[in-house]
């Protein structure tokens, strides 16, 4: 639902990067070199950031019991 904050295999930490990753990618910038820039190299992080989906909007519209 939202960016962990540390990545699950390597242990480094990369919540502090999601929001200025989505901004450039709203931007239209390429994804590639974005996380480049912003220090991801491990592939295990960079899939993080590729496979995260925001569910935190589709989950706030049901009542809690």
């Amino acid at each position: 639902m939202m960016i962990p904050i540390r990545c699950f295999s390597c242990g480094k930490p990369i919540a502090h990067l999601w929001e200025e990753y989505n901004k450039r990618v709203e931007k239209g910038e390429d994804r590639k070199k974005i996380l480049d820039e912003l220090g991801l190299e491990r592939y295990c992080c960079r899939a993080m950031f590729l496979g995260q989906v925001d569910l935190i909007d589709d989950a706030a519209a049901f009542k809690k019991f």
